[in-house]
């Protein structure tokens, strides 16, 4: 950065100069002088405006040959400051600007499908990792606090913490919540014991996936349906998904007016009602209650 305001001074300063000097000895005015004065540097010289004494001649010469060599060296150092900031983008070494972004903090199989799926609803996600990948991110120790900070941390709406060990994602929840204490932040959990603590260290969701991924094991064994239901209702870019919708225009109407409605109008199967909680498989005679949201699945429209 110094290199370029360096060579910016001394363009505006040449420039400057030849130009006091161009209305000195031609006897132009400010602005007639300055246009000169940047297109001779530029060697474009249209030839609207000639030095017509000796001494003017001589200064177009040390115009156009002075100019040559600064604005070679002024877009020499603009390219090369360009290229070095990109390179560090792709290394993951210049920190973000993003504000109400989604940050993954860890990079393992977990993280590289919650990136999928995430871009495939349209959130700007930020990753932090311990090295380079293919998508923005900000390379470093992804428990330390600066690293953190760099990814956006600070102006984060929401936290991904998965880094493949529960005492790194106590440690990284613990940094995010300091950093931000209003980030929702959603935790991994290896081992069910570790569910407790990683809600104490401030996590707003937990989600024991070996738990899940064992239950999916199992009944892969007796009821391969089950898994591959999963395997597409998980996924927003394929098949059908599970989402959520604002009940806005069936508080008062009963669960099965409501799924008729939903399947008749929109095709999507009502599976469940959030309220304080999600109640799934609500009763058909349950009735939708201002503030109500609606789990559905579907293709969103």
């Amino acid at each position: 950065m110094n290199k370029v305001f360096s060579v910016c001074l001394i363009f505006l300063t040449v420039t400057f100069l030849y130009t006091l000097a161009f209305e000195i000895v031609e006897g132009k005015d400010a602005l007639t002088s300055l246009y000169w004065t940047v297109i001779t540097m530029a060697t474009i010289g249209y030839g609207d405006v000639t030095p017509q004494t000796t001494a003017g001649k001589v200064l177009a010469m040390l115009i156009a040959v002075s100019g040559i060599a600064i604005y070679t060296a002024f877009a020499s150092i603009i390219v090369e400051h360009i290229t070095e900031k990109n390179i560090k983008k792709i290394q993951g070494l210049l920190a973000v600007k993003n504000r109400n972004h989604v940050v993954i903090v860890g990079w393992n199989e977990a993280t590289k499908e919650a990136l999928r799926e995430l871009k495939a609803n349209g959130f700007d996600v930020v990753v932090v990792s311990e090295k380079p990948i293919d998508h923005r991110c900000v390379v470093g120790d992804i428990t330390d606090e600066e690293t953190l900070k760099k990814a956006g941390v600070e102006k984060a709406k929401f936290v991904i913490v998965s880094t493949g060990d529960d005492s790194k994602n106590v440690l990284a929840t613990l940094t995010v919540k300091k950093i931000n204490p209003n980030a929702f932040v959603v935790a991994e959990a290896l081992k069910a014991e570790n569910v407790d603590l990683l809600k104490f260290a401030g996590a707003n969701s937990v989600v024991l996936s070996m738990g899940f991924a064992g239950r999916l094991l199992a009944s892969a064994v007796f009821e391969d349906s089950v898994v591959k239901f999963f395997e597409d209702v998980s996924a927003s870019y394929y098949g059908n998904d599970v989402f959520e919708i604002p009940a806005e225009g069936f508080e008062g109407m009963s669960v099965l007016d409501v799924m008729v409605k939903l399947k008749r109008e929109y095709n999507y199967i009502l599976v469940g009602v959030v309220r304080d909680k999600v109640i799934v498989n609500p009763s058909h005679d349950e009735r939708i209650k201002k503030g109500d949201k609606l789990l559905v699945i579907g293709k969103k429209i």
